[in-house]
């Protein structure tokens, strides 16, 4: 019985030790940390958001919008769909996606391209968090308006008058935009769209260059 104690007890320590050196030499603990408790899947939570969909000023981290963005706002407005490897809502709203601004890309990829809407540039990004440079991973957070730490989210950025001042402002939205049917999602996104179109055009004249 000793002999058995002492077996399982040395055992114990193997593994606690194992451990121990996983999460201190590599970024394992890290990466459950930012992918799994952070980021959450929103429809493996069961969860739809509802989301006030007007267009703001204040980033969700009171930081500065990404330069990413800034560069290529200068033509157009942007797009921003987020998703994650794992995420039901994703591939729910991903087709949508791609039908709406024409575009195809791959589940994994962080993918940029310039789309053409009712004779307006938009910059298109379809970013994955699992796999996107950091950058791209940064505006997951900084556009996390209602601080849901979910995907899918869809941000749509653009130019607004803050107080005699034109500056970027943006809105997102999140899941599956709390809607029952693709019609009635395609129907709001392209509303979101269409309204940062009408926001830029508005505003982009006073916008120092």
């Amino acid at each position: 019985m000793k002999k058995m104690m002492t077996i399982q007890i040395i055992a114990f320590i193997v593994a606690a030790g194992t451990l121990s050196g996983l999460f201190s030499y590599t970024d394992v603990y890290d990466v459950v940390e930012n992918v799994i408790v952070r980021v959450t899947c929103l429809s493996c939570l069961k969860l739809d958001p509802k989301t006030e969909l007007d267009f703001q000023f204040k980033t969700a981290t009171d930081e500065e919008h990404p330069s990413f963005v800034l560069n290529n706002l200068s033509n157009g407005p942007v797009f921003l769909a987020f998703r994650a490897d794992v995420c039901s809502a994703c591939d729910i709203m991903e087709p949508l996606v791609m039908d709406i601004f024409n575009v195809e890309f791959g589940i994994s990829e962080t993918h940029r391209e310039i789309v053409l809407i009712d004779n307006t540039e938009i910059t298109f990004y379809h970013i994955n968090i699992d796999h996107a440079e950091e950058e791209y991973r940064k505006a997951f957070e900084i556009y996390d308006k209602d601080n849901v730490k979910g995907v899918p989210m869809f941000t749509m950025i653009t130019f607004g008058y803050d107080h005699g001042i034109v500056k970027p402002s943006y809105t997102t939205a999140y899941g599956t935009l709390n809607l029952d049917t693709d019609n009635e999602r395609i129907d709001l996104l392209e509303k979101i769209i269409s309204d940062g179109i009408y926001l830029y055009e508005q505003n982009i004249a006073g916008h120092p260059h």
